[in-house]
């Protein structure tokens, strides 16, 4: 077996360097991609928004992923809806803190998104229950 100069070193090392790079690249563009989510814009509650009275009014934060895939979903669907964020609308955290007193009486505290479907609460998104209660409650 043959020695290496320094030299000869130095440029397999630069070499092996260079050979990761594209490597490295794709990894970072797998990531990306995995975790890429298109933008949805919320539909906040408003009297305009609740004025033909929506389908579903959603509680919501921003960053939740299920509120997210809520979202998601009655977009694509056209079902109409709306949503207060509980962090940033005043009367979306009042309605998440009276929805969460019956709530605490179970023993199951609500997570994100709580969805009002005519008479019905959901706590989480399930897209078989939602499918569920609206045919219903078109039916009714």
């Amino acid at each position: 077996m043959t020695e290496q100069s320094p030299e000869e070193n130095k440029q397999t090392a630069t070499s092996r360097r260079v050979n990761a790079l594209p490597v490295f690249a794709l990894i970072l563009i797998a990531i990306f991609a995995i975790n890429y989510k298109p933008s949805i814009e919320a539909i906040y509650c408003n009297t305009e928004t609740l004025s033909p009275k929506p389908d579903v009014i959603m509680l919501s934060t921003s960053w939740c992923p299920f509120c997210y895939e809520a979202r998601r979903y009655f977009t694509n669907n056209e079902i109409s809806y709306c949503e207060y964020d509980i962090e940033v609308d005043v009367k979306g955290k009042d309605m998440y803190d009276h929805a969460n007193r019956y709530a605490d009486q179970t023993g199951m505290p609500l997570g994100t998104p709580v969805l009002f479907i005519g008479d019905h609460q959901l706590s989480g998104f399930d897209q078989n229950r939602v499918e569920k209660l609206l045919s219903e409650d078109k039916t009714l």
